[in-house]
């Protein structure tokens, strides 16, 4: 789906759409099937996020100005110039249907973004770095656990949400639930989809967030001043990378598959620093890194290691950057050329 129309969407949730942008909404839905399908998917996603909903009666006021424009519509004279296409009654029907869903849905969506009781069943997987594993959710959904990362979630997806906690690294392939959405909470961060593929980058020590979408779509949520707040809506091959320190974010394409190659084995580099590769390997090969010289992490590399041994694979970064590495164990030490590393100090 088109930015575009995407963007009409969030006003039409959000009751800031002009009359301009109304009539394109409703051209583009009666376009084909799947623009209905599209829009209904994406009004779920973003019932089930908005925490904040406060009134009840939001669908009867939305509804209200969407008749008065049609009103005005149909009572404009025709001019030879412009002719204004009367109002198909299955949109109406529809748009009519839609709001009464969204009425009475945001009050079993409403507490997605709370805590799970302390009396509800957790199950917790947790990988050291080094280990990957593959989970079978209790939806039939799939996650791909990375290195150094801790997925917590409840034995039984009872009730009206399907909520997960993510710190650090995981691909997840969600079974499609209209009725029921899919949150991954990180931080203040929460991804909201219906039935998707994407990836979430989480590590905290890391201070920033990345979503990348394979395919689907994915609302990203920020809990902002006690209220929740929509970032960013994605498609397939759209990345958000968000710093959870300053709340600053960049967003754009992305080749999803590159970014989830880790299930595989595979890590893709494109004009990153050392240190963010060498945090990427300490993860998936479960060893520890550091470097004789900060300044030398700030070197970028675009490169493939593709299911390599470590040895290998480090072999192929210092060739890259010029640099040098000695290996103690679980212990590497990247220097200049020529350098051997160590640690004297604990």
């Amino acid at each position: 789906m088109e930015e575009h129309y995407h963007r009409l969407i969030i006003e039409y949730f959000e009751k800031t759409i002009s009359d301009d942008g109304l009539t394109q909404l409703q051209d583009w839905i009666e376009l084909q099937p799947e623009n209905l399908a599209q829009f209904s998917d994406t009004i779920h996603i973003l019932e089930a996020a908005r925490a904040s909903l406060k009134h009840a009666d939001h669908s009867k006021k939305t509804w209200e100005k969407i008749s008065a424009h049609i009103a005005q519509q149909q009572n404009q004279p025709q001019t030879p110039v412009a002719v204004i296409r009367p109002i198909k009654r299955n949109w109406l029907a529809y748009a009519a249907s839609l709001l009464i869903v969204c009425a009475t849905s945001w009050l079993s969506y409403k507490s997605i973004f709370n805590k799970p009781a302390a009396t509800d069943a957790m199950e917790i997987a947790s990988n050291p770095n080094g280990k990957r594993s593959k989970l079978m959710l209790p939806d039939g959904s799939v996650a791909y656990l990375a290195g150094g990362s801790t997925l917590r979630y409840a034995k039984n997806f009872d009730g009206n949400k399907r909520e997960l906690y993510l710190s650090g690294e995981a691909f997840f392939d969600v079974v499609h639930r209209t009725d029921k959405p899919f949150v991954v909470k990180s931080g203040e961060i929460s991804t909201v989809v219906l039935g998707t593929s994407f990836n979430v980058k989480a590590y905290g020590a890391d201070n920033k967030i990345t979503i990348t979408v394979n395919t689907g779509k994915v609302g990203v949520m920020a809990n902002t001043d006690g209220k929740t707040e929509l970032v960013k809506y994605l498609t397939p091959n759209e990345q958000i990378s968000i710093n959870t320190k300053t709340g600053v974010f960049a967003f754009g394409n992305a080749n999803a598959a590159d970014a989830s190659a880790w299930i595989s084995n595979n890590l893709v580099f494109y004009n990153t620093t050392l240190k963010d590769i060498a945090a990427a390997l300490e993860h998936q090969y479960g060893v520890k890194i550091d470097f004789t010289d900060a300044d030398l992490g700030a070197v970028r590399l675009t490169t493939r290691l593709m299911n390599m041994p470590l040895e290998q694979a480090m072999e192929n970064l210092t060739a890259l950057s010029g640099l040098a590495y000695t290996q103690t164990g679980k212990h590497l030490f990247i220097s200049n050329t020529n350098e051997r590393g160590g640690r004297i100090m604990k």
